[in-house]
């Protein structure tokens, strides 16, 4: 079974004249400078899914959207075609006026999203935000939880929001309904998946942390052991509670979403899309998450925007999508180009457009050691080069030039 996202087109909507964007089956890290549109691209894919939230963008009248996706093996488009709002022209006063689909074309089937759910295909991705703590919350029981179709509407309708508000699946209530399902006779795939995650707690965290889940108790709080301690969900680092979110949020999208058979995870599929996936993560993590996700969910197609290196780094050939400064026009698709033996500073230059990485206190602090030099003035020299020594690491060679240079003068035999 296939479901994933191939191509996402936009015209006049918020930033974007147009906006033409390829996607691979597998990873997708959008990345680029500050100013570019990658949070305006997965609003986009989230606008094509929920138009009721149009309010929210800026349009012209010949604004569309739509993205293309392949599920079953046959190829959809779905999102909107020129026409759909209405009072496009005014900022924040656009409303949805009327369904309609995208621009047909041979071996597409378009379909604007109210169409899908009649005829039962399950393009239904998963749109998460950047806020991923886990605040805590009293659960009294367990609780009922929505229908399929229910849960493809409601997926479908808050990506948007999801995006602006960071708004997450209630992780602890669906833990609390695993933890006392996976027992009956009904639950297989339940308590197959659930195995699955906590087996996997173990090997997805950082090397010099072990992460286990423990019991939940009479009070409904799920207990974890870290590092052999015991300690309660909301306790647990920002970079834990970051990745069991996104983890937990993804398993209870994919059994939501899909009917017995292909809600098992590791054979699941479709599309996760997710802004700044980095954030809280520890560098560490950030180097290892994306084959963290891969070793976990296999067969999902993810969209994902980033500001780290470390990511970026760790992108495979035709994972990275890379985009240009400023430009209201895009044309884009998936890089071969990888940067694992680039250093943070020369990605930070040549891929997020960072302009100046020079720290300016270190830069004060080795001119006013140079001017010394130049000066013969051991004393001032010797006060310079500690205060270097302050904000440098260790083995810093330039520190170590300015050492020599001093030992020199103090010899008395420095070339000018």
């Amino acid at each position: 079974m296939e479901n994933y996202i191939t191509h996402l087109f936009a015209k006049n909507i918020g930033f974007f004249e147009e906006l033409n964007i390829s996607f691979n089956p597998s990873f997708n890290f959008i990345v680029g400078p500050n100013g570019s549109g990658k949070t305006s691209i997965l609003k986009c894919l989230a606008l094509a899914l929920a138009p009721s939230n149009s309010i929210n963008m800026r349009y012209k009248s010949q604004s569309s959207v739509w993205f293309d996706s392949v599920f079953n093996s046959r190829k959809y488009r779905i999102g909107l075609g020129e026409g759909w709002v209405s009072n496009a022209e005014e900022y924040r006063q656009a409303q949805h006026r009327a369904w309609i689909e995208p621009p047909s074309e041979e071996g597409i089937t378009a379909l604007a999203i109210n169409t899908l759910e009649e005829q039962n295909i399950n393009i239904t991705p998963l749109i998460l935000g950047a806020y991923r703590r886990i605040e805590y919350k009293r659960v009294e029981g367990m609780k009922r939880e929505r229908s399929i179709s229910e849960q493809r509407k409601f997926y479908n309708s808050s990506g948007f929001s999801n995006i602006e508000g960071g708004a997450l699946p209630d992780v602890k209530q669906w833990m609390i309904n695993r933890y006392f399902e996976i027992e009956k006779k009904w639950a297989d795939v339940y308590k197959r998946n659930w195995e699955w995650i906590i087996q996997s707690l173990n090997t997805l965290s950082p090397s010099n942390c072990y992460l286990e889940f423990k019991e939940i108790k009479r009070d409904l709080e799920p207990i974890f052991k870290l590092n052999g301690v015991d300690c309660y969900l909301e306790e647990i680092s920002a970079g834990f509670q970051a990745f069991l979110s996104l983890v937990f949020a993804i398993v209870e999208w994919i059994e939501g979403t899909n009917e017995e058979d292909n809600a098992y995870i590791p054979k699941a599929v479709g599309t996760v899309i997710i802004d700044e996936l980095d954030v809280h993560l520890h560098p560490e993590w950030q180097l290892a998450i994306r084959q963290s996700l891969a070793t976990v969910f296999p067969k999902l197609q993810f969209i994902l925007t980033t500001h780290s290196p470390h990511l970026i780094a760790s992108a495979a050939s035709g994972e990275l999508i890379i985009l240009p400064e400023l430009n209201r026009r895009v044309d884009v698709s998936p890089t071969d180009q990888t940067y694992s033996g680039w250093n943070t500073d020369q990605i930070l230059e040549d891929v997020m457009g960072v302009r100046s990485l020079e720290n300016k206190l270190y830069i004060t602090l080795l001119n006013e050691a140079i001017n010394n030099i130049e000066k013969r003035d051991v004393f001032s020299l010797e006060k310079a080069i500690e205060k270097i020594r302050e904000v440098v690491h260790p083995s810093n060679t330039i520190l170590q030039v300015l050492q020599m240079k001093l030992a020199g003068l103090e010899l008395g035999n420095e070339d000018d």
